[in-house]
């Protein structure tokens, strides 16, 4: 057997698996290629089948696979009926991609046996289920700006480690994500960048807001310096909290692996259906 065949075989249990649990029957097993032995005493392979007992009634399944590229003739459908006919007590389902003749369609009706597609989903049948979910969003951003630091560092500490003097020029030129606080041995405890993030700030609006970090035995360290490190007293920030209003729309896409149509009513089943989400403003 053709493994695109066994596929396709594989792909109508799957379907089925899906159809019954949705309906309820979660324990029923659907099985795929077995072997059924007939009134006459001749095996018959079942490409999918299943049963249950309702009432105590036992109800039996028999599905038919065909991954054909044309229409099924009448005569594979006789042949499907006569195995149905030497089993006895089953209901037939014949599933194939591309269509049935007429002559097919009018015997399938004559002995109750269903006829499906099992193709691929198009358009038409993903809108067939109407809007899929969609998503809008509101809200307000929250950020930082106009963040201005002032350090301070340990005068003592630097006259007697260093041969600044007071009255010196100080330059730093470094990124925030650069300039380092660091321990007495060097070791980096943040950044510049990482207090910044740690300023406080509220949801609303507000300028010219002050924070204050002290520090007992720590050091600023930067890229270039022309001291390893200098000890810091503490790192005064003023900075206003800004915000902005957003507005975002996730509009909804159906989505499916395949799709099982009834011949006779048109009614189509979305195997693997799912809406999902893509931001489009």
């Amino acid at each position: 057997m053709a493994a695109a065949d066994t596929e396709y075989e594989k792909l109508a249990k799957e379907v089925y698996d899906e159809i019954l649990q949705a309906e309820g029957f979660d324990t029923i097993e659907v099985k795929h290629n077995t072997n059924i032995e007939g009134k006459s005493g001749q095996k018959h392979q079942i490409d999918v089948f299943w049963e249950f007992s309702i009432a105590g009634m036992t109800h039996r399944v028999a599905v038919e696979c065909k991954n054909y590229t044309s229409p099924v003739s009448v005569g594979k459908i006789r042949d499907f009926s006569a195995a149905l006919d030497d089993i006895g007590n089953i209901q037939g389902i014949f599933i194939t991609k591309t269509g049935y003749q007429a002559g097919a369609k009018k015997f399938a009706n004559y002995k109750g046996i269903e006829l499906k597609h099992l193709r691929e989903p198009t358009e038409a049948d993903l809108k067939s289920f109407g809007p899929p979910p969609s998503l809008n969003i509101r809200g307000n951003i929250y950020y930082l700006s106009n963040i201005i630091p002032d350090i301070k560092f340990n005068f003592p500490w630097v006259i007697q480690n260093t041969q600044m003097k007071e009255g010196d020029p100080f330059e730093m030129a470094a990124l925030n994500c650069d300039i380092k606080i660091v321990d007495e041995n060097g070791l980096t405890l943040k950044t510049f960048h990482d207090l910044e993030k740690e300023l406080p700030s509220e949801f609303k609006e507000e300028f010219g807001k002050h924070h204050i970090f002290k520090f007992t035995n720590e050091y600023l360290a930067w890229p270039n310096a022309h001291y390893e490190k200098l000890k810091l007293e503490h790192i005064a920030f003023q900075y206003d909290v800004l915000h902005t209003k957003t507005f975002t729309t996730f509009e909804g896409r159906w989505a499916a692996k395949a799709v099982l149509e009834d011949i006779k009513s048109g009614a189509i089943h979305l195997h693997k259906k799912e809406g999902y989400l893509g931001v489009i403003a």
